[in-house]
This record gives C-alpha cells, structure tokens and sequence, in this order.
C-alpha cells in the first residue's frame, strides 16, 4: 500500500494561467526516497507546500496512510518538513529549536530530553545544543533543523532543498548524512532540488518535472540510460546530453544514422518496429559526452563511423577532462575523456559515436 499518494493534484493561481502544478500523479510506498527535481518554476516546491499543508489544493487528492489530508491543517498530517532557510528560532536554543514539536504535543520532560540528546548523538551536534543558531555555521545549523525534523518519528518527511545555501564541500558532507539518516530511519521521504547531483545520488526514484508537469518518473539508472524526451537528456548528465540532426537510412541492409560527417550504425538488437517506421526520415541523435571517443586526426585516415572536428578548448575538472568541439552547428559538441586525453585548441581530431540516443525531431519524444 503506498505511504503517499498523489491523485489527479492541481494548483491553479489564476485561470489566466498555466497551472502551476498540472495533473500530478504519484505512488509513494513505505520507506522510499523520493526526489522531485526540475528547473525553476516547474512545480516543485508547490507540489511539496501541498503535501505539507502550506500550499491549498485547487483540485486532487492527497492520501498519507490511507488517509484522505486535503482538509487537515499541517500539524494533524503526521509529516516533519526541512526548509531551505533552515526556519529556526533565533532567540531559542539548538536544544530547544528540537523539542519544539515534542513541546507542543505535550511530550513528558523526561522523554523531550531523551528523544533530543539522542538524535543529537547520531548528528554529532550534542556539543551545540545550548548555543543559539547565530552561534554555530550553517552546515551545523541543518543539522539541527534535522534534528528537529526526526525527532518527531512523523510518517513522511519533506525537504525543500535543505543543502542549497550550503558551500559544495558542506552540501556532499550533507548528502552522506541525509542518506546514512534515511536507511537507518527507513522512513518515507519528499526531497525537492534543483540539482541534478542531488537527484541522482540520492534519489530511490525521481520524478522529473518541467512547466508543472511530469515528465518522467523513475530510477536513477532509468532516467539516465532512457530519457524519454529531449528535454530530460538534457536536463540529466553533466555536461548534458549532446544533439546531432541527421537521417535514419538503410546502408547495405544496415540501419543508419547518417549525417553529412558520419553514418552510425544502430546495432541490430536497439532496431525497433517504432525505429524502422523513421526509415528515410529526419531524427535527432542524442549523443552522452562520455559516449564519445576521440584520436588526432594528424596523419590518420577517418573511418565511416567517425566525424572531423576541431577543438575550441578544455576543461579539467578533476580526472575528466570536457573537449568542446567545433562541428559548425550552432553549439559544440562536449566530449568527457579522461584528463590525461589532453587536445589543445585548434587541434584537428576525429570522434567517434558509442551510443546514440534517438528523439523524434518534432515532438522531441524518445524513439525506442
């Protein structure tokens, strides 16, 4: 039975515009982490606001537990959510930011002070419960924004980018501790980002929105090895997605996709019925920079399957290096090859194509 469901969820500010959230459907079970990841304004945050109570439902339905929560006020839902801002009280301690809610519901003395020095073991912040949030540096004061939310035991959590004022080494820091948090508590999650990282690393599924709408729930190998549109090959991977106009052809009883630079061949066991129908069509080729192959074109003779190019410059970062190249379309094509592949600008190379996605140049729906 799911944990979370969301059936038929709208949110209309005003009938002179898009919803803001269109149709949203979504089973959550028991446990799972869940990541809704989109660029601004796709939805989001509002879709988690009405979970949470802060946002009205303009039509839908929201079950937790079986139980019907449209009308119920934030405090009956049972959920605990992590704000961007970190929402604590400045004049009140870290110790008493976490008891709180336990304060509210009447929880025993004794047991406040159980269930918060307990959860501060587990965050290792037991040292900064008496110190004020102004006190202590922003990783730390999540940390005790968590803490307020697991003290609760509530049935969902909700957490609305709670890493993005972090710096980038806090923000990994934080991602291990979310995750080593979640599978000791097992407990369901809602996590909103607008980072791909994120999304990825941590999500069990993930559900992809765009303009308030859906584009793709699914596993983080899904979602990366079988995009379902153009714009979520490009939305997923870092760099993003490459794409390349050209034409299915039949080459010698061999199914093709032809540019004016190469001709890929697709490999008999990804030909489709669907795939066949484009014969002789226009199609975009979706190419990942690491399914790109790269050799100096100096003295060596291009094969079928390769383009020419010229590099327009580099990029290390770390043990990948980024090869921009110069295919005279209207953007470079990125390569990712390892960092010791070093091809200065200018430099003539020949590139060949691993893996080749397929997109319907119109609808820019996956061809599969």
């Amino acid at each position: 039975m799911p944990n979370v469901s969301l059936k038929n969820i709208y949110k209309i500010y005003s009938k002179d515009f898009s919803p803001a959230v269109n149709d949203f459907n979504l089973e959550i079970t028991d446990g799972e982490f869940i990541v809704l990841v989109g660029p601004s304004g796709c939805g989001k945050s509002t879709t988690l606001r009405m979970i949470a109570g802060l946002e009205s439902i303009s039509k839908g339905e929201i079950y937790i537990g079986g139980k019907l929560i449209n009308n119920l006020p934030p405090k009956d839902r049972d959920i605990a959510m992590v704000f961007q801002n970190y929402a604590l009280y400045p004049n009140l301690s870290n110790f008493e930011n976490m008891a709180f809610g336990l304060r509210l519901r009447k929880v025993e003395k004794y047991r406040i002070n159980e269930l918060v020095n307990q959860k501060a073991k587990e965050l290792e912040i037991q040292q900064l419960l008496e110190r004020l949030p102004k006190d202590v540096s922003g990783g730390q004061r999540q940390r005790v924004a968590l803490g307020r939310a697991i003290v609760r035991e509530p049935k969902v959590f909700l957490m609305d980018e709670p890493l993005s004022n972090l710096d980038a080494r806090m923000r990994v820091q934080m991602r291990v501790e979310i995750m080593k948090l979640h599978k000791a508590l097992q407990a369901t999650t809602i996590y909103v980002t607008h980072d791909q990282i994120e999304a990825m690393t941590m999500g069990t599924r993930i559900v992809i929105m765009q303009g308030g709408i859906i584009q793709q729930i699914g596993t983080p190998e899904d979602i990366y090895n079988f995009p379902k549109n153009k714009f979520i090959g490009s939305f997923i991977g870092s760099p993003p997605m490459n794409f390349i106009k050209g034409r299915l052809e039949t080459v010698r009883e061999t199914l093709v996709f032809s540019t004016d630079r190469c001709n890929f061949p697709i490999p008999k066991s990804k030909v489709t019925a669907t795939i066949k129908s484009y014969v002789n069509s226009d199609i975009l080729g979706g190419v990942r920079p690491e399914n790109l192959t790269l050799r100096t074109a100096e003295n060596q003779t291009r094969q079928p399957e390769e383009f020419s190019a010229e590099v327009e410059f580099s990029e290390l970062v770390g043990a990948d290096r980024y090869i921009y190249l110069n295919i005279a379309q209207s953007a470079p094509i990125v390569a990712r090859v390892p960092a010791t592949d070093n091809f200065p600008p200018q430099t003539k190379i020949l590139a060949k194509i691993s893996q080749l996605h397929l997109f319907d140049i119109n609808t820019e729906t996956r061809v599969e």
